[in-house]
């Protein structure tokens, strides 16, 4: 049986081994911004331009994504990893070409076993390599620790706040707390139910400066999503706002950052390494100093992933 589980490993890195994998992982520090949403309506917008897109959504039931798309769980990610149901009995297929997988009952922080994958566990990461190119990753704020092995790997890991420094200091506490577990990543910070402009990026400037004085790492700005009432009426008729009201100003800024997303730069080895996050392995620190394009570089088509100048930095003190 040990040389069965090896095989199947092996396989999963031979038929992903030149595969690219474009993974977000999204962690809410503050359960009221509108996390759930946000994600449902960047997977749409994607899977709208031809990605191959699958939402790994580990919030609670009630809090579930799959609302936005009309859809109910009918169970979970760990039930086919540990061997009980069929993978596709979980799958939820919504309109407009997006997957959902509900994972909100995965054992805690998998990555700390030293044991290997089972049989079971290494089918369903290879079934799921070989379907998608995209996966989007929505995770709450109390289950980071189980998802560190798959966010020292992803492409790009996005925290969001309001403007208000309640929810910035909230938000900081997860970045602060993801940084010391995997060191230098590709952080984003994204702005919820923001009144204007200005007092967003003011609210993001204010988190960047203080990760550069204290963590000692940039943080790059993916977006501001404004207040706008259609995302209510959305979710009431279960249908993404990007479908429902396309003109709506919270479509428009979806579809934008959905854009801006895309163009992020792949590791040709991120599809292993993701998927093994997934499968409990540990991440392999020499693997993730890989070669690859710089992950803070400009890219002319994504300007505002990138930080401001931090030059002007005020004299300020560390959140807790």
């Amino acid at each position: 049986m040990p040389e069965l589980i090896e095989d199947q490993a092996a396989s999963l890195r031979r038929l992903l081994g030149g595969a690219t994998l474009h993974s977000l992982l999204f962690i809410g520090a503050d359960s009221g911004i509108g996390q759930s949403a946000l994600v449902a309506n960047i997977a749409h917008a994607m899977a709208q331009c031809g990605q191959s897109v699958l939402v790994i959504d580990a919030q609670p039931q009630l809090r579930s994504g799959a609302r936005w798309f009309g859809l109910s769980p009918r169970g979970d990610l760990a039930e086919a990893m540990a061997g009980e149901r069929r993978l596709d009995d979980l799958l939820l297929h919504a309109p407009g070409g997006v997957t959902l997988l509900p994972a909100a009952r995965l054992p805690d922080a998998p990555g700390t076993a030293a044991q290997r994958p089972s049989g079971a566990r290494a089918r369903v990461l290879s079934e799921l390599g070989s379907r998608f190119d995209t996966v989007l990753i929505d995770v709450p704020a109390d289950r980071v620790l189980h998802w560190t092995p798959a966010a020292a790997h992803a492409g790009a890991i996005l925290l969001g706040s309001s403007e208000h420094q309640r929810s910035i200091t909230a938000g900081y506490s997860a970045l602060k707390s993801l940084s010391w577990q995997n060191g230098q990543q590709r952080y984003l910070w994204w702005i919820a139910r923001a009144t204007a402009t200005a007092p967003a990026e003011a609210a993001y400037r204010k988190v960047a400066q203080t990760a550069q004085r204290f963590l000692h790492m940039q943080l790059g700005f993916a977006g501001a999503v404004p207040a706008d009432p259609m995302v209510g009426r959305a979710e009431r008729m279960r249908r993404p706002v990007v479908e429902a009201f396309p003109a709506s100003r919270y479509a428009a800024a979806c579809a934008m950052l959905a854009a801006r997303l895309s163009t992020l730069p792949r590791r040709s080895d991120a599809a292993t390494l993701v998927w093994d996050g997934l499968l409990g392995f540990e991440p392999d620190p020499d693997a993730s100093r890989a070669p690859m394009e710089p992950r803070h570089s400009r890219s002319p088509d994504v300007t505002h992933l990138t930080p401001p100048n931090h030059g002007r930095s005020a004299r300020q003190t560390e959140p807790n």
